[in-house]
């Protein structure tokens, strides 16, 4: 049972992280085994092997947040029924995906209904980017069809899915990037209207409302100038929620729009939401997200996929700044 494991926080990767070989599973109460189709590599698993994520390494970590596969056997008390059951694991910084097989309690994992058609790769990736792009859109201001939203760090992950959730609900985007090359892709998902960052954010942002406000602002960058410019477009009393923090400054907001405006600022974190969230929740999201995966509805573009031996390649990959898809591991069949 191979996987990759985390021998030293910070540093180089090369040095840091090594596949290496398990002990033979053992399954206590309440676990299960599940073989690992496909893990992705996010931004998040880099930190964490810095010591920069809200989790901590315990040395050796196994590493891996999220993943898809099948269960291959159950402990005790866990339904029987669950054998031979796609599921998704959920990520606790714990258990880690980066692995041919993995023990994980069972109330970590979320059974899926989708037929073998359904791309394992878009399923690897739900349980944090799009659960993320749901809650945006669902847990603080109450959408209806032709609200506008904005949002930028528009061409990360959380924001294609943002995107694309957003069309299928008929709520409007308006997104702000960094470079044209960006503001392409976030054309070609659906976005109404593209800003690239400018100066004059604040000006075309509102020109591109043409008159129209934001009813919420979703923010990526944490980048104060752009927030404020989020800001000057949304309505009085509306909503901004972080959902990362890429320049690593605290999010703000303008103090005359939060006292005289009545702005909020909200946060948004998923390993809260999945700690929070009643099973039968999280149960009916993942299955709505996993049911439009399988309609080829929702999609994040996949840069390579590696195997666990290549595991220095992968993560020299995914540190790249100019990447433009996501990478992967594939433990059984690896394909890039």
């Amino acid at each position: 049972m191979r996987h990759l494991s985390l021998t030293a926080v910070g540093g180089d990767l090369n040095d840091t992280v090594s596949l290496v070989e398990g002990r033979e599973p053992v399954l206590a109460p309440g676990d299960v085994l599940v073989e690992v189709d496909a893990a992705p590599v996010n931004n998040a698993d880099l930190l964490f092997t810095m010591g920069w994520f809200a989790a901590q390494p315990r040395l050796p970590q196994a590493l891996g947040a999220e993943g898809v596969g099948r269960v291959v056997r159950v402990g005790d008390d866990v339904d029987r029924s669950l054998t031979g059951r796609r599921v998704l694991i959920l990520p606790t910084f714990v258990q880690g995906t980066w692995a041919e097989q993995i023990v994980v309690p069972a109330h970590s994992i979320v059974p899926l209904s989708v037929t073998d058609e359904a791309d394992v790769l878009q399923l690897a990736m739900l349980p944090v980017n799009p659960a993320t792009a749901r809650a945006l859109l669902h847990d603080y201001v109450a959408l209806r069809p032709g609200d506008w939203i904005g949002l930028n760090l528009a061409n990360s992950a959380v924001g294609h899915y943002v995107i694309t959730l957003a069309k299928q609900a008929g709520i409007k985007t308006l997104a702000v990037v960094r470079r044209e090359e960006a503001a392409k892709q976030v054309r070609a998902l659906g976005a109404d209207a593209v800003v690239v960052d400018s100066p004059e954010l604040g000006e075309r942002i509102a020109a591109a409302l043409n008159g129209e406000h934001l009813r919420l602002a979703l923010e990526g960058t944490t980048d104060p100038e752009q927030t404020a410019a989020l800001v000057r477009s949304l309505e009085d009393g509306g909503t901004v929620v972080t959902f990362a923090a890429a320049t690593g400054q605290a999010p703000s907001v303008p103090v005359g729009d939060l006292i005289y405006r009545g702005i909020v600022l909200r946060a948004f974190f998923i390993l809260n939401w999945i700690r929070d969230t009643a099973p039968e929740k999280r149960q009916e999201v993942y299955a709505e997200l996993a049911t439009l995966v399988e309609q080829g509805v929702l999609k994040a573009p996949v840069e390579a996929t590696y195997s666990l031996q290549d595991h220095q390649a992968a993560l020299s990959h995914a540190a790249r700044p100019e990447r433009t898809g996501k990478i992967l591991f594939v433990p059984r069949n690896p394909r890039s």
